[in-house]
């Protein structure tokens, strides 16, 4: 991430749920409608090397011919949709707090305005990016809502509790924490460290929704550097590095201090018949990106080998329940 500037992941998926967001059925549709209005023409220009930065602007339709596009953006339908089932669901259960880590570009605060009236929401990350942020939001003419606190942390020295305590958050009371995008990224240290904290300074009933590579898929990764992946999270300093330990999720999540309540597998039959199924009964596609740029027979070869023989949950996403 360049000082100053939000990571061009981050700019990527919103690039991807405002090119959903553009489908026809609202089956289908990523329902993050605002997400356009926060990406400049700047930011798609710091991402150039992925089509989704020229398909946004052009004919949707033809745009998802190119398997890259409609890949990654049936991917981020996926998570979207699931998070916010969840997310509604928290607060209607009784949830007065949403904490999103690493918001980013995240509109959830903005999109569900009316519906987060008399709760409170805290959105954390770098002060770089929440400036950005603001900016972006003023130029769109989307207000913030007095429900909303932006609270700043450098995630390499600084401590959760520390700055949510600053933020004036209620460790006593119901909260809802999202957790989008960000795991993969950190070392396994980092991720315990911040599930455990979750776990012991939030109040009874508390949850939260995150995204999880597998360790299978970290491996795979590894092992095969000529993917599509590695053209744009690796190459842009931003590689995936902490998989949960396969077949051990439920363990895992445990020992930080959660019950496992909830977890879909990207690649599932189960997502594409909740979340990719138009109205009519066809599908809208699968979540397989691009082919390698190179080395194609044999990294195909390796990663069905893989596939095969490994079992993992590769990458998902889970709804986790703070233990009492």
């Amino acid at each position: 991430m360049e000082p100053g500037q939000p990571s061009r992941t981050s700019i990527l998926v919103a690039a991807l749920r405002a090119f959903g967001a553009r489908d026809a059925d609202p089956a289908v549709r990523n329902p993050d409608f605002l997400a356009g209005r926060l990406i400049s023409d700047a930011d798609l220009q710091s991402i150039r090397e992925h089509p989704i930065s020229h398909a946004i602007r052009e004919d949707y339709l033809k745009s998802r011919q190119n398997p890259e596009v409609a890949g990654m953006s049936n991917l981020v339908l996926i998570r979207t949709r699931f998070i916010d089932e969840h997310f509604r669901s928290a607060l209607q259960e009784g949830a007065t707090q949403v904490v999103i880590l690493g918001a980013g570009f995240d509109t959830r605060p903005y999109r569900f305005a009316d519906f987060l009236k008399g709760k409170r929401v805290f959105e954390v990350d770098y002060r770089s990016t929440q400036e950005i942020k603001k900016q972006r939001l003023a130029d769109a003419s989307i207000p913030i809502p007095s429900h909303v606190c932006f609270a700043e942390a450098d995630f390499k020295k600084d401590v959760l509790r520390d700055v949510l305590r600053d933020a004036a958050y209620d460790p006593a009371a119901r909260t809802f924490f999202v957790w989008e995008g960000v795991s993969m990224y950190l070392t396994e240290d980092a991720v315990r460290e911040t599930l455990r904290t979750i776990a012991l300074h939030s109040g009874r009933g508390s949850s939260l929704v995150m995204d999880f590579a597998g360790l299978a898929m970290i491996e795979m990764l590894q092992r095969f550097p000529h993917l599509s992946q590695h053209n744009y999270s690796t190459r842009w300093g931003e590689p995936w590095i902490f998989g949960v330990p396969d077949m051990r999720e439920s363990e895992f999540f445990r020992e930080c201090g959660f019950e496992l309540r909830e977890v879909v597998t990207f690649f599932s039959r189960e997502a594409a018949d909740r979340y990719l199924t138009r109205s009519d009964g066809s599908r809208l596609g699968s979540v397989r990106g691009g082919p390698p740029q190179s080395h194609r027979f044999t990294t195909l070869v390796g990663v069905l080998s893989m596939l095969l023989t490994r079992r993992s949950k590769w990458y998902a996403v889970a709804k986790l329940d703070v233990s009492r």
